[in-house]
């Protein structure tokens, strides 16, 4: 009778051990599983709006002022004399020129302009593409490997700079050496004038030696 009661002791012994050991890969394998299907949650890019004296321009049709967020996909519009900068994070940033509308679109690694008008320039900061393209499928686009800049095909070209003025004294050129010749005469000339008028005053005889 022992005998039996120590076989059935042992046979429920492995079964609750075998059970056991059931339960933990089991629970092993959930916690592998959990760990590998965990989406990866990319890094949020913020873009922020700055406007030349913080005149608001329109975004998707709206009246935005300066400082509001934008999203990527946002169309952005510039009137007369408004003139806007968007910073994308560690993206780069877009300027914007007056009269200008553009769809700006930006995630990691990319950041890009589809200029309708007007003029835009992409700054894009390494191990970014950045991107300015037209409607008729026109692009130009930047090295990730280093940073660069892009800009649209209709930007008015950068006005001459004034030449400079050469020759003359000092190589001042003419018109200021002309005036300080003419300034340095005028100065010779003043004690002449006031010893005269002395020599006009003690003369006893009122006339002019």
């Amino acid at each position: 009778m022992n005998l039996k009661r120590r076989k059935a002791s042992t046979a429920i012994a492995a079964l609750l051990l075998f059970s056991i050991s059931q339960i933990g890969l089991q629970v092993g394998f959930a916690e592998v599983n959990s760990t590998r299907n965990t989406p990866v949650v990319p890094q949020q890019i913020v873009a922020r709006l700055a406007t030349k004296n913080n005149q608001p321009i329109t975004v998707n049709g709206q009246s935005t002022a300066s400082g509001t967020s934008i999203v990527s996909g946002a169309t952005i519009e510039t009137g007369a004399d408004q003139y806007a900068t968007v910073n994308v994070g560690p993206l780069g940033s877009v300027e914007i020129s007056p009269n200008s509308k553009l769809v700006l679109t930006f995630a990691q690694g990319n950041l890009k302009a589809l200029v309708m008008s007007g003029c835009v320039t992409v700054h894009a900061r390494k191990n970014t593409t950045g991107e300015v393209a037209t409607e008729q499928g026109s692009s130009s686009k930047t090295d990730p490997a280093k940073a660069g800049t892009v800009q649209s095909g209709n930007c008015a070209p950068t006005p001459a700079p004034v030449a400079t003025t050469t020759g003359g004294l000092f190589g001042l050129g003419w018109p200021a050496t002309v005036a300080i010749i003419g300034a340095g005469t005028a100065a010779g000339l003043t004690p002449l004038f006031f010893q005269d008028e002395t020599n006009i005053q003690v003369n006893p005889s009122g006339a002019r030696p």
